[in-house]
């Protein structure tokens, strides 16, 4: 069981379908003009070329490279733009009919000769046949363990009629055959208009280790038909896909106030009062444009090289939903970052406080590769780095998928213009503006739904380590057990020859026995005694144990509660200094902050009961008064860190 707060919340879980990418190809090798398809080797395999019928000496081609370039569904075509495409041109290892008229270097995107007249040969270029009979074919698809998948892609196609033609292909692992014949699409100022399409794959394909798929071209050389020849990017094979209710979901995103103070807070959801693995989880900004991705392009749209993931190791086998956990960069520190915390140790408050760099975390350098492909492929883990998911200001994202690469949740910002679309699979573009200085945070409810989510600039919103607010602390404590043991309340303060621990329940339920445990280091417990539970109750109940040798300086102590199973819990973690014989005090009042008993030189910080931040600084005299303007009258939190290491916390009532 868990200690939790005493409230009352309702959790609307997140809920969605959509189409999962379990194969996909982008044609990104870098070349501006000129490259044949035949050469091309992506991240899949490589793609070859295969003479179907009767080829001219000079028969049209198929390239990739982004003399064609990319764009989004209902965009005209353009020249090169860094996204390149599978399209058909003139060749360039000879001279075709008309190419020195238009294109006398070849491929110049998806643009054909359609050949000579015969009568007028000789006012030609040359008397070369551009009749072409050719099918670009994907490499091996394996798609054993997949059923009822869905082919989709973006392309344009001119030509004419069924004699300049492009049509659709597939290969069972036998035999080709054709699966479709696109419609022509409309023209765009001279140009194709990037067109969706979309096709059920033949139930021959479910479970088949041998599929393939290809797109043909043929040209009957009558010197009629009009540009674009055929084009196509965003190949993807999907399957209908829910994401399941247990993972990590994005709780709060920030580009920082200033240079890379970016972070990326998550919570772990799942049926509440249970844990969840999250080994091999992985943690990424925007992946591009396919693999439900945040972009409508791979390059240009914030895809930085590489991914991150939790570590295969024990802690993050079993992590209780509702926990918080903040990973940060650590070569550029926000300056409200909480203290590390990376196994929830100091204290154990279901909160995880983790640079990137540390050892549980990995990191993955390759993929995605923003030069070449989105998806997830095997990698060579290494240290984890922030670089390998930093934030663009003007668009990106942040998301997590699971160990094989599925996504399960994320978030984006940005404009069209930066080439971000409209959210990924739940359609979470949270802010279409740009995000220098702004942070995006949930509050409570369906995760999955836009509106749930708020984009501010981070002043006074920005709140790492702890949850956004009120309405977010509320949705986190959902996700809590519904234990035996409600604690009021927990403290511990030093007397004349003891320390005094404290604690009250205000509901107990086959509780056997409270365990005081103490620390020199917040680490390394103790036993130091026991006090028999209430059994079941109702009413609040209060319990009082002296601890009669406790430590000089700053010791801690926690309860551990032991059920009548003998299963248990521990509670967060206070602290005690016994160092000094004038214990610290704080109050504020007119706007001031008033500390007395603490050296000159400690550092001193002001929390709320959501454990943000208000303010800090450095004790420079006692009594120290330092300003607090805008406090609201209530109980706040002031922890003091003096030069030896000594921790003091203290109430501070605002009147």
């Amino acid at each position: 069981m868990r200690f939790v707060p005493i409230i009352t919340a309702v959790l609307l879980s997140g809920s969605m379908s959509g189409q999962q990418t379990v194969w996909g190809e982008e044609f990104e090798n870098g070349c501006v003009q000129g490259c044949y398809a035949s050469a091309f080797v992506g991240p899949n395999g490589g793609w070859t070329v295969t003479n179907t019928g009767t080829n001219g000496a000079c028969a049209n081609r198929w390239f990739i490279s982004c003399a064609e370039n990319g764009g989004v569904v209902g965009s005209c075509g353009v020249g090169c733009g860094n996204n390149e495409t599978l399209h058909v041109g003139n060749d360039i290892a000879c001279v075709s009919p008309n190419g020195c008229f238009f294109c006398p270097t070849g491929d110049c995107g998806a643009a054909y000769d359609a050949s000579c007249p015969p009568a007028l040969c000789s006012f030609c270029c040359s008397c070369n046949s551009a009749q072409t009979d050719q099918r670009a074919e994907s490499p091996v698809i394996n798609l054993t363990g997949i059923t009822g998948m869905t082919l989709t892609f973006k392309y344009m196609e001119g030509g004419q009629g069924a004699s300049d033609n492009a049509t659709l292909w597939y290969y069972n692992g036998a035999v080709w055959a054709q699966i479709a014949d696109m419609p022509k699409t409309v023209v765009c100022a001279g140009q194709g208009t990037w067109t969706a399409y979309s096709i059920a794959m033949p139930v021959s394909a479910d479970n088949n280790p041998n599929v393939r798929i290809g797109f043909r071209w043929i040209n009957n050389n009558d010197g009629s038909g009009a540009d674009p020849s055929i084009a196509v990017d965003d190949v993807q094979i999907t399957i209908p896909f829910s994401p399941p209710g247990t993972g990590l979901i994005v709780n709060e995103l920030s580009n920082g106030p200033t240079g890379a103070q970016e972070y990326i807070e998550l919570i772990v959801v799942g049926p509440p009062c249970t844990n969840v693995d999250i080994r091999n989880i992985k943690v990424d900004d925007n992946n591009g444009t396919i693999y439900n991705g945040f972009g409508t392009t791979l390059t240009g749209s914030g895809v930085a090289l590489g991914h991150l993931r939790f570590a295969n190791i024990a802690q993050w086998s079993a992590v209780p939903t509702g926990s918080i956990i903040l990973l940060y960069n650590n070569t550029d520190l926000n300056p409200l970052l909480p203290p590390n915390d990376v196994n929830d140790s100091a204290p154990m408050d279901f909160r995880y406080i983790v640079p990137v760099n540390n050892a549980v975390m990995q990191g993955c350098n390759s993929s995605p590769n923003p030069a070449s492909f989105s998806g997830y492929f095997t990698c060579a883990w290494v240290a984890g780095n922030w670089n390998y998911i930093s934030l663009r200001n003007e668009g990106d994202a942040a998301q997590t998928r699971d160990a094989q690469g599925r996504y399960f949740h994320g978030i984006s910002y940005g404009t069209n213009g930066q080439s971000m679309n409209n959210g990924g699979l739940d359609n979470l573009r949270i802010s279409a503006m740009d995000h220098t200085g702004r942070v995006i945070y949930f509050n409570s409810g369906n995760y999955r739904v836009a509106a749930n989510f708020t984009s501010a600039l981070v002043a006074g919103n920005e709140t790492p380590g702890a949850p956004n607010n009120a309405a977010n602390l509320a949705f986190i404590n959902t996700f809590a057990c519904p234990l035996p043991i409600e604690l009021f309340s927990f403290t511990a303060a030093s007397m004349e020859d003891r320390v005094r621990v404290e604690w009250s329940t205000a509901s107990e339920t086959n509780n056997a026995v409270f365990v005081v445990e103490r620390a020199a280091d917040a680490q390394h417990f103790e036993t130091v005694g026991t006090v028999p539970g209430g059994g079941n109750s109702l009413i609040l109940r209060n319990y009082i144990f002296d601890d009669p040798r406790p430590i000089n300086g700053v010791s801690y102590y926690r309860l551990r509660q032991i059920d009548t199973d003998g299963s248990g819990t521990v509670s967060n973690v206070v602290a005690v200094d016994r160092g000094r014989e004038e214990p610290i005090s704080a109050w504020l009042a007119d706007d001031l902050l008033h500390i007395r008993g603490a050296e000159a030189g400690a550092r001193y910080a002001v929390y709320d009961a959501l454990g943000r931040r208000l303010f800090s600084g450095s004790v420079t005299a006692d009594p120290h008064i330092a300003d607090a303007p805008g406090i609201q009258p209530g109980t706040w939190l002031l922890v003091v860190v003096e030069a030896e290491g000594r921790v003091d916390r203290s109430r501070v009532l605002a009147r």
